[in-house]
């Protein structure tokens, strides 16, 4: 028996690997994978009656603030205002933040960390690939995309690619400086990143990673040396600035001036994109005025919503596209405290990283979060929801910190 479990053990370590390449590529394979993880799990966890994940819930504050935003989920059914099908699906997305702690249990091997975050990036890299032969006209008729020239996207829609995308550049950056990896690997770390934030700003018009790319640029310059920073800051600038101004067509332009234009046509174009936005951002406010303190329950908002602009012009919908927003109508301003307090939770954890690019990495990817769950809902979706927990679970497993790992695998030892 205990060979048997260690197999399992080990094998849902690189099940791990596989479902982090995934993510940004097919949400077909995402949920294969994911099946996989899920039943192999049970199998090896069964082994020590779940001591393990008990492990990681009772020492790791991002793994218990998960439990406690799954809770809020499981709470919020009694007072649901929400259709079957509504409910199930907001009770799927609590269930995200449980499953952080779960595969907990494998991210704290120190061993694998590099493998699990050079799935993602890996992917990233094809996708870079294909994204640039898309656009100077040389990706192979066999392969199938969903985008063209004018906009690049690969495998997912340009909100998601330009966020995974965004994130990938900045992990790049990070590695690039980081003072164990040799000269010629710095180069292709640093020629990488330029490259993916090219690929951000020009290339596909994801204005959510637009936004999330400068956040991510400016907090990266910030946390390095002063005069490296201002002249890496300087060369970009200048050598982007050049390709936009010669460029003025280019999709960064374009989707700004679009949000300028939406905006100032809001009051009799409120069908815009950004029209649309503004309308669903005031009536869920008024929406919040009405259960302030939790809500209306879990998987409510579509049937709350659509109660309000009953009798009105304004169109109903099932998401707010901003997760603060999502939150707060479902479980009053409690359960956004919840949700913050996760994010915080998370951020504070980061102080007792020993290694100072795991730090970064680890910020960075709050403050990517924190921006996608004020123009979207990250959360509900497949592949950011997934992206979120696996990012989550890798950073913040307690391999970086003090004593998590070792406690682990004591248990570990103990049970299988």
């Amino acid at each position: 028996m205990k060979p048997y479990f260690q197999h399992l053990h080990s094998a849902n370590k690189y099940l791990l690997v596989l479902f982090g390449f995934c993510i940004p590529v097919s949400t077909a394979l995402t949920n294969v994978v994911l099946g996989l993880v899920v039943l192999v799990w049970l199998l090896d966890n069964g082994a020590d009656r779940f001591a393990r994940w008990g492990r990681i819930l009772k020492s790791n504050p991002v793994a218990m603030m998960g439990l406690a935003v799954f809770l809020m989920h499981v709470i919020g059914l009694f007072y649901s205002d929400g259709d079957k099908e509504k409910i199930i699906e907001s009770l799927s997305d609590g269930a995200k933040f449980l499953f952080i702690g779960m595969v907990m249990v494998y991210f704290t091997d120190k061993k694998f960390h590099p493998a699990f975050l050079l799935s993602f990036i890996s992917a990233m890299g094809l996708i870079l690939l294909l994204s640039s032969l898309l656009w100077v006209g040389l990706l192979p008729d066999f392969i199938s995309v969903k985008g063209d020239a004018s906009n690049c996207v690969v495998f997912h829609d340009h909100i998601k690619q330009n966020i995974f995308m965004a994130f990938a550049a900045f992990v790049a950056a990070i590695k690039a400086r980081n003072s164990g990896t040799g000269p010629v690997l710095k180069w292709l770390w640093a020629g990488f990143s330029l490259l993916a934030m090219f690929n951000v700003l020009f290339l596909v018009g994801g204005r959510t990673g637009h936004v999330i790319l400068v956040v991510l640029a400016l907090y990266y310059f910030l946390t390095w040396d002063r005069s490296k920073s201002l002249i890496a800051g300087v060369l970009i600038v200048v050598l982007f600035g050049t390709f936009a101004w010669y460029n003025p067509s280019n999709l960064l332009f374009v989707r700004a001036q679009e949000v300028i234009e939406e905006v100032r046509k809001r009051e009799y174009d409120s069908y815009s994109s950004s029209g649309l936005r503004l309308e669903w951002f005031f009536n869920s406010l008024n929406i919040i005025k009405q259960n302030p303190v939790v809500g209306s329950g879990t998987g409510s908002f579509k049937t709350i919503y659509d109660r309000f602009v009953e009798k009105t012009e304004m169109k109903p919908t099932d998401n707010p596209h901003n997760e603060y927003l999502m939150t707060a109508v479902q479980f009053g301003l409690a359960g956004l405290l919840v949700l913050l307090g996760f994010f915080a939770v998370q951020w504070r954890q980061t102080v007792f990283f020993e290694d100072r690019g795991q730090k970064l990495m680890a910020r960075g990817f709050v403050l990517l979060m924190l921006i996608a769950c004020m123009t979207a809902s990250p959360l509900q979706d497949n592949a950011e929801g997934w992206f979120f927990v696996f990012m989550s679970g890798l950073f913040f497993a307690g391999c970086h910190t003090n004593e998590a790992a070792s406690a682990s695998e004591k248990v570990k030892e103990q049970h299988i």
